[in-house]
């Protein structure tokens, strides 16, 4: 049974610099199947590959819920979450067994990465995989590029015209199509004012994204957060292209390395 990208995933022509914010979505719900970072041991708990385990395999919750709960921490991604779910049931009530639907909804899974990683770095798709596990360094690397995050979208629904997805009591906000296919502001080498002061509901604490991703950086790899956005904000300024930001080419890496198969992958080549 072949999927096609209809509806909320219609696929575009479109420049280097154009970013939807549906590429949000996808690309922090393929972070999540990538590393789950346990701060405390310093290890990522997952298994480093797009094979929708956070998905799936999450011990925490099912995929009716979800899965990995970080997926509902964000209404983007909570949104493109809830269009797995969807799918995935529509797959098992056309009568593929489990096994089968799995592997069809991973390889639709895949072909929405694609297009939101040439979108998100500027770089081709990687064709062969690398069987090697993520590093630390990757996962400093994948940080970096919250630097396009938006911190307000619109919204194209009757009364409310603005939505803040920062805000953790309406991440669980399912958008719809037109609102998912909006363009997000291009890197700009700087975070957006609204995740610098994240509140965490029914407390006092507030979240600093920028400091949390720098202090990360700082550990995990050989440059500065400030190098990472300087170059990033070059991209934007449309100095240099973006797949030639200095610290790119470890994110090609990791997807790589992502597609390496395992269980119901797609089959790539890898190395």
């Amino acid at each position: 049974m072949k999927l096609f990208l209809l509806g909320l995933f219609l696929s575009f022509n479109v420049s280097a610099s154009t970013v939807y914010l549906k590429d949000v979505g996808v690309m922090g719900f393929a972070s999540h199947d990538l590393f789950e970072w346990d701060a405390k041991n310093e290890r990522n708990l997952e298994n480093g590959r797009l094979d929708l385990s956070s998905f799936f395999d999450h011990p925490e919750k099912s995929w009716k819920k979800g899965g990995n709960p970080k997926n509902a921490q964000n209404a983007a991604v909570w949104s493109v979450t809830k269009h797995f779910v969807k799918k995935y049931k529509e797959l098992l009530k056309s009568g593929l067994d489990e096994v089968s639907a799995r592997r069809e909804i991973t390889a639709y899974y895949h072909q929405l990465v694609k297009e939101s990683f040439e979108r998100f770095t500027g770089l081709s798709f990687p064709e062969v995989g690398m069987n090697e596990d993520v590093t630390d360094l990757e996962q400093a690397c994948m940080r970096g590029l919250h630097d396009i995050l938006p911190g307000k979208i619109k919204l194209y629904r009757p009364i409310f015209k603005e939505f803040d997805l920062t805000n953790a009591l309406t991440a669980k906000t399912v958008l719809n199509e037109k609102e998912m296919n909006q363009v997000i502001p291009y890197y700009d080498g700087k975070y957006d004012e609204a995740y610098l002061h994240v509140k965490i509901p029914f407390s006092r604490k507030v979240i600093d994204l920028n400091k949390i991703d720098g202090d990360f950086i700082k550990k995990f790899s050989p440059w500065t957060q400030e190098e990472m956005l300087a170059d990033l904000g070059r991209a934007g300024r449309g100095e240099i292209a973006l797949g030639d930001v200095f610290f790119m080419h470890h994110i090609h890496e990791l997807f790589s390395k992502g597609i390496c198969p395992q269980g119901l992958m797609p089959q790539v080549a890898c190395h």
